[in-house]
């Protein structure tokens, strides 16, 4: 209620994220603060000591255009709020918003975009249909201290096929992640773990609904076989994207 409606907020969040008073439900502390918040308020959690509720802060400020950052025991956080000050007093494009050139684009993470502050980067994962394949034009839009820019990007080509094969995966991550906090936040259904298991396994992706088992056989003195069962989990390869104005990326087949 003490923000103005018109100038840019920031809300910092000193917390542990650990509900213990009033309203305690995660997924409805969510919806009070996106019912409260307007479009000119961002919210950045700092969470605080070893046991903290990492999901309800990281929703709060993905949900609001902002980002969490960790505090543990014994450091100073003085420090890291200085650090943090000097990084988001100085955006350098807000309200972030993408223009396809028509492309059929979906399941695209993150989500809401999230302002570039200096030193920040954005890295973007998503689908789009087969048939939007070929050159393509992507807008990029914001708001820079107050002025709205456009940077058009006109050299890009969307495969049909192929690519990078860590690009799959990485959305696949992300979406698996994205479905795992919405169940965290409101509970199991069994749509949702059906879309995790079913991504889990093509994409070969360790989830608490699925695990994974590596067979070794080798043959023991006797002449036979024996089987060895090893849990394995899958890891996704290290990405890196491009931040506004530049822009970088890849395709993968999913």
């Amino acid at each position: 209620a003490m923000a103005d409606k018109e100038r840019p907020t920031i809300l910092i969040f000193l917390t542990d994220g650990q509900p213990t008073q009033g309203v305690t439900d995660g997924a409805q502390i969510v919806a009070n603060v996106k019912q409260a918040s307007r479009g000119n308020v961002r919210l950045f959690a700092f969470g605080i000591g070893d046991d903290v509720n990492a999901v309800l802060l990281d929703t709060l400020s993905q949900e609001n255009r902002g980002v969490t950052a960790y505090v543990r025991q014994g450091q100073r956080i003085d420090e890291e709020v200085s650090a943090f000050y000097a990084k988001v007093s100085t955006p350098v494009l807000a309200d972030l918003k993408l223009d396809w050139g028509g492309m059929s684009v979906s399941d695209v993470y993150p989500d809401p975009l999230p302002d570039l502050f200096v030193g920040s980067q954005l890295v973007l994962v998503g689908r789009y249909a087969s048939r939007s394949s070929g050159p393509a034009q992507v807008k990029l839009s914001g708001v820079v201290n107050g002025s709205p820019q456009t940077f058009t990007y006109g050299d890009l080509t969307f495969r049909s096929s192929g690519g990078a094969d860590f690009i799959p995966r990485l959305w696949a991550t992300r979406k698996i992640g994205y479905l795992l906090n919405q169940i965290r936040l409101r509970g199991e259904d069994k749509e949702t773990i059906a879309q995790i298991v079913t991504l889990a396994v093509r994409y070969g992706i360790a989830t608490p609904y699925t695990s994974f088992l590596v067979d070794e056989r080798a043959q023991t003195e006797a002449g036979r076989q024996q089987i060895i069962g090893v849990q394995a989990t899958a890891m996704p390869k290290a990405a890196s994207g491009g931040a506004a104005p530049g822009m970088g990326g890849g395709v993968g087949a999913a």
